[in-house]
């Protein structure tokens, strides 16, 4: 079976990684499409034996399924001259805010795609994915992208009106912990934590809260009431975050922009 990319970037080469390391997949069942070879050489770099064209319809030709792996803004031209050639073929989307209504509206009747949203700690193979089929695909094919998806990391198959409310949960998720990690090394650099010590004990400790957290039955605030002991040092930084229910408000305004951003790619805002 033969996966083709259109797009060599970064999700392109995690989803590569996934399918050659866990996916029972080799390097050489892949093609990329890129618009110069300079552009391919990094997935080529990642998977000796793969191949690259500047053609996405070579791609398309060769491919059992095209993973759509560009930006949404530019999908459009990507998809521009590849009607002709997609009647029956298998796509698999990750642009975000592009819809199945859209998509299919780009190729013929007989094409099957399947929206996904998958999300960057695909990267090291914890990626959290979800996706949804259009009008022609089959289980077998739903099947497939779960096998491709869950490769790097876990995937959850949902409804398609579901994916913009994802996209602003686990599609942008990453930024908002790394931001929030930034922040918890700023704080200890100026209480006086040299930087490098700083990063160090944040990542371990973002790292076994996430472990706990998955392994436990309990919910997080339960987790976190399990550290708050009474006029501890815990409960008082706690109190910090709980005043005037000051993070759950900013988390849930960074989902609502983020959703509504998703929206607007879908309505084909630029």
């Amino acid at each position: 079976m033969i996966i083709g990319f259109i797009g060599a970037g970064v999700m392109a080469r995690a989803l590569g990684k996934g399918l050659v390391h866990g996916g029972g997949f080799s390097a050489k069942d892949l093609i990329c499409s890129a618009p110069t070879a300079q552009d391919g050489q990094p997935f080529l770099d990642a998977f000796p034996g793969a191949r690259w064209t500047a053609s996405n319809a070579e791609v398309v030709t060769q491919s059992d399924l095209t993973i759509l792996a560009v930006k949404p803004q530019v999908l459009p031209e990507a998809m521009a001259d590849l009607r002709e050639i997609s009647a029956g073929k298998l796509f698999l989307s990750i642009a975000a805010g592009v819809t199945l209504e859209k998509l299919c509206g780009w190729l013929p009747p007989t094409a099957r795609v399947v929206r996904a949203m998958p999300n960057t700690p695909m990267q090291v193979g914890e990626g959290a994915s979800v996706y949804a089929g259009g009008p022609n695909v089959t289980e077998a094919d739903l099947a497939l992208v779960h096998r491709i998806l869950s490769a790097a990391g876990k995937a959850w198959r949902v409804e398609e009106n579901q994916i913009d409310t994802v996209t602003a949960l686990s599609g942008s998720g990453p930024a908002y912990v790394f931001h929030f990690m930034d922040a918890l090394i700023r704080g200890a650099v100026a209480l006086g934590l040299p930087e490098a010590l700083a990063k160090e004990l944040t990542i371990q400790t973002v790292l076994g809260s996430s472990q706990l957290a998955e392994q436990s039955p309990l919910s997080p605030l339960d987790l976190a009431t399990q550290v708050k002991s009474p006029r501890g040092t815990t409960l008082a930084g706690c109190a910090v975050l709980e005043e005037n229910d000051a993070l759950n408000q900013l988390i849930a305004r960074c989902e609502k922009a983020a959703k509504d951003r998703a929206e607007a790619l879908a309505r084909g805002e630029k």
